[in-house]
């Protein structure tokens, strides 16, 4: 059918960057300052920082693929086949509806009345094609719908109900890394000072 469309966000993107390099810049000049000890003992706090600005930022997107919706959000990511799946709601971010629970999806914020205007003022690009987006809930909504669509026409959904019954479900995984990793360094931060 079509290629995988992963939806994030540029400008998470580019506030990680910006955080990483300035915690660099802010060791360098510690350690100029007052001392590489100084320094070594804030390396745990700024990557801490840098750690969480990637979580929340970064990491978080949206995949819409023939086999499944993913939403990757900070702490877990969960994985909706497209039996499982069961419609959305576009309120503060984009809500998938599951078998399951509810998800919601992090990276997906709703645009803004002001970026809902621009979007109207420009002629429509058309249907978005594979490859990585930018993320909003109006534009990740839209390609689920079109994916969902093309996947009914094309007769792979026709026993959407017999793969429910049969256990077919969202599944969760926890970012067991990420989190490990905030509790450590924030212990090590802790402990340093």
């Amino acid at each position: 059918m079509g290629g995988t469309q992963e939806f994030t966000s540029t400008y998470g993107r580019w506030l990680t960057g910006a955080a990483a390099v300035t915690a660099v810049i802010a060791l360098v000049s510690v350690a100029i300052g007052d001392g590489l000890g100084e320094s070594l003992r804030l390396i745990p706090l700024f990557a801490l920082v840098v750690l969480l600005v990637w979580a929340l930022f970064w990491n978080p997107a949206v995949e819409v693929s023939d086999g499944e919706i993913v939403v990757r959000n900070v702490l877990a990511t969960v994985r909706v086949p497209w039996p499982a799946y069961r419609g959305f709601t576009v309120k503060y971010s984009l809500v998938v509806h599951t078998t399951g629970a509810d998800v919601t999806a992090w990276a997906a914020p709703r645009s803004s009345g002001t970026a809902q205007r621009m979007r109207r003022r420009r002629p429509d690009p058309g249907p978005l094609g594979p490859g990585r987006h930018n993320a909003n809930a109006d534009r990740i909504a839209d390609a689920i719908v079109e994916r969902q669509t093309a996947l009914k026409d094309a007769g792979y959904l026709k026993d959407a109900e017999a793969a429910v019954a049969a256990g077919i479900g969202p599944q969760r995984r926890w970012h067991w890394l990420t989190i490990a990793g905030v509790v450590v360094l924030t212990a090590a931060s802790i402990a340093l000072f």
